[in-house]
């Protein structure tokens, strides 16, 4: 059984939505240093925890609600 509380991620989970970062930010071109990367593992961890969990579901569910901000 995979009983998990809001919230509370893995250590393979926490890696999954680290490589949805580093491709969200790489395809945007994100620097490292901006505020805007909070904003994004926010957004990351709402979505994880809101039942996306499949890694590539997560990187397209963030694409998608970008393009409907601009």
């Amino acid at each position: 059984m995979n009983m998990r509380r809001r919230g509370v991620a893995n250590r393979e989970q926490l890696a999954m939505m680290a490589r949805v970062m580093a491709a969200y930010c790489g395809h945007f071109s994100i620097p490292d240093d901006t505020t805007e990367r909070d904003r994004l593992a926010f957004e990351i961890i709402v979505l994880f925890d809101n039942g996306i969990r499949d890694e590539e579901a997560l990187l397209a569910e963030m694409i998608r609600l970008r393009s409907m901000r601009h």
